[in-house]
């Protein structure tokens, strides 16, 4: 099912009286504005002005383009949640069931401040679940501060269909209530632990540290034998540097009630040594998690580096790509227009066309044909 057919089951909030758009109309302008680089109400209405004849052929009762504040005040009382709800179906219609690794991280819209109800502004922030493997946003959560975050990766969890996929979320997630949602939902975890977490964090610490993981040997250790160990070893170079990874996993079989932490099967720690070449110099840093995942290093180690693909494939593209952090809309505007954003991602990213997102998105501006494309084209992946 296409996207713009998935939007009609989205309730119209306006007065009957002030319905001389439509809201596919409206629906079709901005996300079309947003691909061709529209920021702004302003730049979406002059983006429709400029094509108007190409939206009054495709747009069934198209009665001209709707003005800057027509965009604003629709997107304004437009409840988030029933964007967010359509936004999933169709991201279910065109990925299927996903079973691959889920990273979750919040991210900040530095220009958007939230009023909250002492007239006090906090910044408005996203928790997202990214499904790495198809490169497409799975959902989003609103929170204020950053530490809501652990208030709303349970509500995140609980309302995607993530069994059979393994979850990352850094240190912020370490929480019982956050592990137990997860494995009550059907999916497995890796959780990043930090020193805030002192006694967890020193007690993996202690069972790793120790271990010759450089020489693949665990001889001396008699408190871990190799059944119960694993340890992957990955090395890079490029960028006038070397790069070394070491994955090293323990599982006694009854982690869980020993660290007091349900569905733990496995701890780890992740090294890290680059090695920059021109300045010879090198750094080494260690990360520990937990995980409901078996002995597999090679599989954990995946999944770890996987991580980070939220950060790179969809925050560096909304604040680069999109220039998300400049945005000054308020309210339901800031959040709709961050999902339309996230729409517009999946749109490019659908092309077979080579090139950037920035050099795509100029293309859709520039050529009809192209755009209508990324707005009709089926899901390939």
């Amino acid at each position: 099912m296409e996207l713009f057919t998935i939007l009609k089951e989205i309730e119209d909030p306006r007065r009957e009286h002030l319905k001389e758009h439509s809201l596919e109309c409206i629906f079709y302008i901005t996300i079309a504005a947003v691909i061709g680089g529209a920021e702004s109400w302003y730049e979406v209405e002059e983006f429709g002005k400029m094509k108007e004849s190409f939206f009054r052929s495709r747009i069934k009762g198209f009665k001209g383009v709707p003005s800057h504040d027509t965009f604003n005040r629709v997107f304004s009382i437009l409840n988030p949640k029933e964007l967010e709800r359509v936004f999933r179906l169709w991201i279910n219609e065109i990925c299927g069931k996903y079973r691959g690794v889920v990273p979750i991280d919040g991210k900040e819209i530095c220009g958007v401040r939230v009023k909250k109800k002492d007239g006090s502004f906090e910044p408005l922030r996203m928790v997202s679940a990214w499904a790495a493997a198809n490169g497409v946003t799975l959902g989003q959560e609103k929170v204020g501060k950053k530490s809501n975050e652990i208030k709303a990766i349970p509500k995140l969890v609980q309302a995607l269909d993530l069994e059979g996929c393994v979850v990352t979320i850094d240190a912020i997630g370490c929480q019982h209530k956050i592990v137990e949602t997860i494995i009550k939902n059907k999916a497995d975890f890796v959780i990043c632990v930090k020193s805030n977490q002192k006694n967890l964090y020193d007690m993996i610490k202690s069972w790793l540290d120790g271990v010759d993981f450089e020489g693949n040997s665990i001889e001396g250790h008699g408190h871990i034998p190799p059944t119960r160990y694993q340890v992957s070893y990955t090395e890079e170079c490029g960028h006038g540097r070397k790069e070394r990874r070491y994955c090293q996993v323990y599982n006694n079989g009854v982690l869980d009630k020993v660290l007091g932490w349900k569905g733990v099967n496995s701890v780890v720690c992740v090294t890290n040594i680059k090695t920059y070449l021109k300045e010879k110099k090198t750094v080494k840093e260690k990360h520990y998690y937990i995980t409901s995942l078996p002995l597999d290093s090679d599989r954990i180690m995946q999944a770890v580096r996987t991580h980070w693909s939220i950060e790179n494939n969809l925050h560096w593209q909304l604040d680069v790509t999109f220039n998300e952090d400049n945005t000054r809309k308020m309210k339901n505007a800031a959040q709709n227009f961050s999902l339309i954003s996230k729409i517009a991602l999946v749109k490019i990213k659908n092309s077979n066309k080579k090139g950037s997102f920035k050099m795509k998105r100029k293309l859709a501006g520039w050529d009809e044909k192209f755009m209508s494309d990324l707005l009709d084209s089926d899901w390939i992946e």
